[in-house]
């Protein structure tokens, strides 16, 4: 009886020992108080508000609701809650069945938020009060002093003998917002400007302050942002690849080491590797079969392995410029191209228009071309888009190719996306939205045989 009992507690107490090896959910703590301006109600009876916090990833993803509550008479409420990871949520002020107002907030574990504000002036009145706030104010002042700084830049105000040591200085400040409020949102966007301000001048010290900064999940992204290029430029694609492997196994966050995998397999992808990246692509398919959102990325990028990547024969296309000139793979043999695939009302490829302009003067002395398939609509979008730029290269007109067509032979899932192009019709690397600043080292292995501009 007593050896009964003895194994009894033993289990319990084992029992009790894995639950608490399981990682716990972040909690947070949230009070403050709501109230209504007199000149909207005068009863004083601030009863019945509702306050609402939401995690929705995407606009069209679906809405957790991790928190809500009413408050009293005064106006205040109270109450903890558990959420998913640190990071902005939306609160929603709601009274009388009406949503009056929506406010980024700022959760993390053990921190305690205290909101106030006056309906129906939220925005003149709002006051946020957290560990969180508190850091993310200190980087906002910082952020506004540097983009001052900037403008006096651009400006001509501040010679160029002054730029360098001026961009030190500012390095410096975003660390000791990391070091002063560790462990914040704040701190881990501090860490990322100063990386990515010393990866333009010393990236000896930028991976030394990612080193003291990982294992965060946020770091995990700026390592593979800045470390791994400069790793792979330093010391070489393999030095790169071990290194993400590094960072695979620091982290205990199954998501980021699946960010990891498709970063690698796409590194792989891109440097022509494609046997390697075929196989790391099975092992990945393997590890992430069960999730939806994998299957797709698995089906999107083994499409371009395929079909789309480097060293293989472009996929066959046509269309008539607005100039009416018909242009197709056989007219462009023997041309150098770029095919850009986008909307021009797309923010991103306006962005990047100035420098396409750069490249096309540069590069078209080595007869470089380039070719615009605009996926807009109307065409007053295209036409409404050159009346405030310059035209130097030729664009598609809208009706002279099947947009379906277009998106599905060079399977664009992103705008822009760009195909860089060998005079003998061979691929020699897609891009797609911020890998527009690789263009350049393509166009130099395209024209490798002759003196072209680094």
């Amino acid at each position: 009886m007593k050896n009964s009992t003895l194994l009894v507690v033993l289990a319990a107490s084992m029992l009790a020992a894995a639950c608490s090896n399981e990682p716990k959910e972040p909690q947070t703590f949230v009070e403050g108080t709501i109230t209504v301006s007199d000149s909207i109600d005068t009863s004083r009876d601030y009863s019945g508000i509702r306050v609402i916090i939401v995690d929705q990833d995407s606009a069209n993803a679906p809405i957790d609701t991790l928190f809500q509550t009413r408050t009293d008479t005064s106006g205040f409420f109270t109450g903890q809650f558990t959420f998913p990871e640190k990071g902005y949520y939306r609160m929603t002020l709601n009274r009388n069945e009406a949503d009056l107002s929506n406010i980024r907030v700022i959760l993390a574990d053990n921190d305690t938020l205290i909101v106030n504000a006056e309906l129906p002036n939220v925005r003149e009145t709002l006051t946020l009060d957290s560990r969180e706030h508190r850091a993310m104010q200190t980087l906002e002042r910082v952020d506004r002093n540097f983009q001052r700084v900037g403008a006096f830049v651009r400006g001509g105000a501040i010679p160029d003998s002054m730029i360098l040591d001026e961009v030190k200085k500012w390095t410096d400040l975003y660390w000791q917002v990391y070091e002063a409020h560790e462990n914040t949102l704040a701190s881990l966007i501090a860490a990322e400007k100063s990386a990515e301000l010393l990866s333009n001048w010393d990236q000896e010290e930028m991976l030394r302050r990612i080193d003291e900064a990982l294992p965060e999940d946020y770091i995990v992204n700026v390592a593979i942002n800045f470390g791994k290029p400069y790793i792979a430029q330093t010391k070489g694609f393999d030095a790169a690849s071990s290194y993400l492997d590094s960072l695979a196994q620091i982290t205990t966050n199954e998501e980021i080491r699946e960010f990891i995998q498709r970063d690698k397999i796409q590194m792989y992808f891109d440097s022509s590797k494609v046997r390697e990246a075929k196989a790391l692509l099975d092992t990945y398919e393997q590890n992430y079969s069960e999730k939806s959102s994998s299957k797709k990325w698995t089906r999107r990028i083994r499409y371009d392995l395929n079909y789309l990547a480097p060293g293989v024969t472009a996929p066959e296309f046509s269309f008539v410029t607005m100039e009416g000139d018909t242009i197709n793979n056989e007219v462009l043999k023997g041309d150098t191209y770029i095919l850009e695939i986008s909307p021009l009302a797309n923010y991103e490829y306006q962005n990047d228009y100035d420098r396409t302009l750069i490249i096309n003067e540069i590069y078209k002395n080595y007869g470089l071309k380039i070719f615009t398939i605009p996926l807009d609509q109307s065409e007053l979008t295209v036409n409404a888009f050159f009346e405030e730029r310059r035209k130097t290269w030729s664009v598609a007109q809208i009706g002279t190719f099947d947009v379906q067509q277009i998106i599905q032979k060079f399977n664009v899932v992103q705008v822009p996306t760009r195909l860089l192009v060998d005079k003998d019709g061979v691929l020699i690397r897609k891009y797609e939205r911020g890998e527009f600043k690789d263009v350049i080292q393509g166009l130099n292995q395209a024209f490798r045989d002759v003196n072209s501009p680094s």
